[in-house]
């Protein structure tokens, strides 16, 4: 019987531990393969996160983070100082102006025309 309520109390113990993992998508200004690299290799490598993988096409980003670590409006901060949009909150400008030509709003219509 003691065994049994040790062992209740270890998994009510890894039950209250347990960190909430959230699923979003962020609509950004990535505009091509370069960017959805720079995007994900922060991103993946960003405490909290545990998954984030960007479809250029669409520009939008799946994100799985641990609330616990982080908020929805500190990964939009992470995506502004990279240069992007992230929803509706705008990208730090002298980040996005450091992007490649490619990377830059209109990035990819701008090297079709030229």
């Amino acid at each position: 019987m003691k065994t049994i309520g040790i062992l209740l109390l270890l998994l009510a113990s890894f039950t209250t531990n347990a960190q909430k993992v959230k699923t979003d998508i962020v609509k950004t200004s990535a505009e091509c393969g370069d960017c959805k690299e720079r995007i994900e290799s922060k991103l993946n490598y960003t405490k909290g996160i545990v998954y984030a993988e960007l479809n250029y096409e669409t520009k939008e980003l799946e994100v799985r983070y641990k609330t616990k670590h982080l908020t929805l409006s500190q990964i939009y901060a992470v995506l502004n100082e990279l240069g992007y949009d992230a929803d509706d909150t705008k990208a730090d400008s002298a980040a996005q102006k450091a992007l490649p030509a490619c990377c830059q709003p209109g990035g990819m219509a701008k090297e079709i025309h030229n």
